[in-house]
């Protein structure tokens, strides 16, 4: 019996997977259209019956389209290996139909799955790709954009929700990016209105979040033994504030092993602290895991509805979580300086080895900051919140309020009890936020301390602004008069336009919760369900433009402009 040439035969592999790849994208967005057609929620009791004929109908087409594919395939094991995905749809289609419940969501999973990889294979989307390289701020703007889109696409599927229902796309991309962004405001539960792939989902984003999408693509690059290109690692260097690529891939590499160690540390932590109440469970090892990569990437995200405040007398928790928000706030470069130094003084290598300028700063302006939003906390909520408390209570509750205020959003007291001067004093410690290069948000601790310094020298005369024996330069202090001013002007016009789309809701507590937004913290009153899609919307802006950065997001809008080549006079102006 004859048998067709080698040729053929691959025309023939390459013309039916085409075919198969064409026809379910059809399918994709044939089931795309009735899902929105029903507007994501159940269908009429008549047409059950024929809807669930067509899923039963699809769960066989993906079986038989899968067996075609394998068996085409010229190495069936390794295509069977890169196509994962669809293991994983098969496991859950399968799962779903034995337990009478609709398939198609996992259907939509896979095909998006599938074509997600198929894009990031396609040649023009790797030169697109290779330009934004060379334009990090765009990038990361970009970067930060399709993974708040693709979170919203999949929490925005009836399998993420408890009810079984979508939870719609107004609500599904304000936690996309209160994820993304590691804001941790909510418009439901997570523990309860969410599913396990809905919380998978979350604590998937927040993970990509907190490190930076670019950061945590370079570091499985470099994980997986991949060199990074020449473009590449420039963009790192200038994302990432080094002097050197090299420098920057290093950084990349600490910062991905120092971020599995810390968090599985806080897990297993975390577990002893959970399992004491909760049993020794799977359900307390998955909590542990959870809540420890919420912490350290500052998210605030819970699976409890009222957070920590049950534990607020727990010392273990309070130490764990606050140690983790702390570690993560500080920055993956002044961690680096820390343990750097320390092991050379360990091992006594050279001479004395110094901290640098900014680790110095950052530890000086956080310990501040840390201890005086406790004493404050503490005095102006004693007649308050606190009163009920024992005194051990007291002071960590306080303890905890100042920490997680710095862009964590944890809590172990009811936010909306607080009286308005405690509520003026979070916004200020949100307002400035965690340190640069760390998973936090705000105008950061080394831009505060800068600001501050240049106030002590014009009280003193002084021409230049001094820090622990340096010279801070120019161009540092007029970026930071900048991003104040940029992020004054942000809050001012987002007031503006809260107040107007939420004319019931106090004025207090919409400036909270922008404040909030702004510094990724994710602290609430307890008013972000109640807000209207105009006000989330509002809301979710502040998220975006807090993680991002307000002069990151303007130069990748405006471009960051060329140095002039030219210098007007000198004039005298009067001030103050």
């Amino acid at each position: 019996m004859a048998t067709a040439p080698p040729d053929k035969l691959a025309r023939v592999r390459r013309v039916t997977m085409a075919a198969l790849s064409v026809l379910d994208l059809l399918l994709v967005l044939a089931i795309g259209g009735v899902v929105l057609g029903y507007d994501f929620g159940p269908a009429p009791a008549a047409q059950q019956p024929l809807l669930r004929g067509l899923d039963l109908a699809l769960l066989a087409f993906f079986l038989a389209e899968w067996v075609v594919r394998v068996a085409l395939a010229e190495r069936r094991l390794r295509f069977a290996a890169s196509r994962w995905y669809d293991a994983l749809a098969l496991a859950a289609l399968l799962d779903a139909a034995a337990g009478g419940r609709a398939t198609w969501s996992w259907f939509l999973v896979r095909g998006g799955a599938a074509g997600l990889i198929a894009l990031a294979r396609a040649g023009w989307v790797r030169r697109l790709v290779g330009r934004l390289w060379r334009h990090p701020a765009p990038l990361l703007v970009g970067s930060f954009a399709g993974a708040i889109l693709l979170g919203t696409a999949l929490l925005a599927l009836p399998i993420a929700s408890e009810s079984k229902q979508s939870i719609g796309v107004v609500n599904a991309l304000f936690t996309a990016t209160s994820a993304v962004c590691v804001t941790g405001l909510t418009v439901l539960d997570t523990g309860t209105a969410f599913t396990l792939f809905g919380q998978v989902v979350i604590l998937a984003l927040i993970q990509l979040g907190g490190l930076g999408i670019m950061t945590f693509s370079a570091a499985m690059f470099l994980m997986a033994g991949r060199a990074i290109s020449a473009s590449q690692g420039v963009a790192l260097q200038s994302m990432l504030d080094q002097e050197s690529a090299r420098e920057a891939r290093t950084l990349v590499r600490f910062i991905a092993l120092l971020t599995l160690a810390v968090e599985a540390a806080g897990a297993v932590a975390l577990f002893f602290c959970f399992a004491g109440r909760e049993g020794y469970t799977v359900q307390a090892v998955y909590s542990a895991v959870f809540h420890s990569v919420s912490a350290f990437c500052n998210a605030g995200f819970s699976l409890y509805g009222r957070s920590f405040v049950e534990y607020r007398g727990h010392l273990g928790l309070n130490l764990t979580i606050t140690t983790l928000i702390i570690v993560g706030g500080l920055g993956f470069p002044v961690l680096r300086d820390l343990l750097v130094v320390g092991r050379r003084q360990r091992l006594g290598e050279g001479r004395s080895p110094r901290l640098h300028t900014q680790t110095k700063v950052v530890l000086t302006t956080s310990a501040i900051l840390i201890v005086g939003g406790a004493l404050v906390f503490y005095l102006l909520e004693l007649p308050s919140t606190l009163g009920p408390m024992r005194p051990g209570e007291r002071v960590l509750a306080s303890y905890f309020q100042s920490v997680t205020t710095r862009t964590a959003g944890f809590n172990t007291v009811d936010i909306a009890a607080v009286r308005t001067p405690v509520l003026v004093v979070l916004m200020f410690l949100m307002f400035v936020g965690a340190s640069p290069g760390g998973t936090g948000g705000g105008i950061k601790t080394t831009t505060a301390a800068i600001l501050f310094q240049a106030m002590r020298s014009a009280f003193r005369r002084r021409p230049e602004v001094e820090l622990f024996g340096r010279t801070v330069p120019r161009s540092t202090i007029r970026r930071s008069i900048a991003l104040v001013t940029l992020s004054a002007l942000l809050l001012l016009a987002a007031a503006v336009a809260l107040t107007s789309a939420e004319p019931r809701q106090p004025f207090d507590k919409l400036v909270f919760e922008q404040v909030s937004a702004f510094g990724t913290v994710g602290l609430s009153t307890g008013i972000t369900a109640a807000l209207s899609d105009a006000g989330k919307l509002i809301i979710l802006a502040l998220m975006f433009a807090g993680r991002i950065g307000p002069l990151t997001l303007m130069f990748s809008l405006l471009g960051e402009g060329r140095p002039a080549r030219y210098k007007y006079p000198n004039t005298h102006i009067m001030v103050g």
